[in-house]
Protein backbone atom coordinates (compact mmCIF):
# COMPACT_ATOMS: atom_id res chain seq x y z
CA UNK A 1 0.00 0.00 0.00
CA UNK A 2 1.13 3.32 -0.71
CA UNK A 3 0.03 6.96 0.70
CA UNK A 4 1.19 10.11 -0.63
CA UNK A 5 4.13 8.49 -1.90
CA UNK A 6 5.46 6.16 0.83
CA UNK A 7 4.85 2.62 1.52
CA UNK A 8 2.39 2.04 4.05
CA UNK A 9 1.00 -0.79 6.33
CA UNK A 10 -2.62 -1.02 6.37
CA UNK A 11 -5.00 -2.37 9.47
CA UNK A 12 -8.42 -3.57 9.64
CA UNK A 13 -9.97 -4.13 13.01
CA UNK A 14 -12.04 -7.28 12.59
CA UNK A 15 -14.04 -6.37 15.67
CA UNK A 16 -14.97 -3.03 14.97
CA UNK A 17 -14.49 -2.68 10.86
CA UNK A 18 -12.23 -0.02 11.78
CA UNK A 19 -9.23 0.57 9.23
CA UNK A 20 -6.06 2.70 9.50
CA UNK A 21 -2.41 2.69 7.59
CA UNK A 22 0.94 4.05 9.32
CA UNK A 23 3.68 4.70 7.21
CA UNK A 24 6.90 2.42 6.71
CA UNK A 25 9.83 3.59 8.85
CA UNK A 26 12.46 4.36 5.97
CA UNK A 27 14.92 6.18 8.44
CA UNK A 28 15.93 3.22 10.54
CA UNK A 29 19.77 3.64 12.11
CA UNK A 30 21.99 1.28 13.84
CA UNK A 31 20.94 1.70 18.12
CA UNK A 32 17.17 2.89 17.46
CA UNK A 33 14.85 2.26 19.69
CA UNK A 34 12.35 0.30 18.58
CA UNK A 35 8.82 -1.92 18.61
CA UNK A 36 8.39 -4.86 15.93
CA UNK A 37 4.81 -6.31 15.75
CA UNK A 38 5.16 -10.31 15.42
CA UNK A 39 2.27 -12.90 14.49
CA UNK A 40 2.74 -14.23 17.91
CA UNK A 41 4.42 -11.19 20.42
CA UNK A 42 5.33 -7.60 20.59
CA UNK A 43 8.77 -8.05 20.86
CA UNK A 44 11.09 -4.12 21.97
CA UNK A 45 14.16 -3.69 21.35
CA UNK A 46 16.93 -1.74 19.13
CA UNK A 47 18.54 -2.12 15.86
CA UNK A 48 21.61 -3.84 15.17
CA UNK A 49 21.44 -4.24 11.22
CA UNK A 50 19.13 -2.17 8.51
CA UNK A 51 18.63 -3.90 4.95
CA UNK A 52 16.37 -2.93 2.33
CA UNK A 53 13.46 -5.31 3.16
CA UNK A 54 14.15 -6.32 6.78
CA UNK A 55 15.98 -5.04 10.17
CA UNK A 56 17.85 -6.88 12.61
CA UNK A 57 16.67 -5.76 16.45
CA UNK A 58 17.87 -7.27 19.61
CA UNK A 59 15.35 -8.34 22.26
CA UNK A 60 15.66 -6.13 25.49
CA UNK A 61 13.76 -9.07 27.26
CA UNK A 62 16.56 -11.40 26.30
CA UNK A 63 19.20 -10.27 24.05
CA UNK A 64 18.37 -12.50 21.07
CA UNK A 65 18.96 -11.05 17.78
CA UNK A 66 16.33 -11.68 15.72
CA UNK A 67 15.63 -10.47 11.83
CA UNK A 68 11.92 -8.65 11.50
CA UNK A 69 10.70 -7.83 7.96
CA UNK A 70 10.68 -3.79 8.02
CA UNK A 71 7.05 -2.79 7.40
CA UNK A 72 6.58 -5.21 11.08
CA UNK A 73 9.10 -1.94 12.67
CA UNK A 74 7.94 1.12 14.31
CA UNK A 75 10.33 3.32 15.62
CA UNK A 76 10.09 4.81 19.55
Amino acid sequence: MSVAGRDAVGYVCARCGNSWSRPVEDDLEVYDTVRADLPDRTLYGSVWQVDDDRVQVRDTSGGQLLWVERWRIILY
